[in-house]
């Protein structure tokens, strides 16, 4: 159970990864700065994201 376990929780990161890079965002699922800047690009707020980055 556990070896399955592991292998459906990997399977679920690579899906993951997947879906998040496909909406131009990071690992940890936040938007990266061209993709806030392609689809937001306020000042106030593209200017926060690079106070994080």
């Amino acid at each position: 159970m556990k070896m399955l376990r592991n292998y459906r929780e990997s399977q679920y990161e690579k899906l993951c990864d997947a879906v998040y890079k496909c909406k131009g965002w990071d690992t940890n699922g936040v938007p990266t700065l061209e993709t806030v800047k392609k689809k937001i690009d306020f000042p106030e707020i593209v200017e926060l994201i690079k106070s994080h980055q």
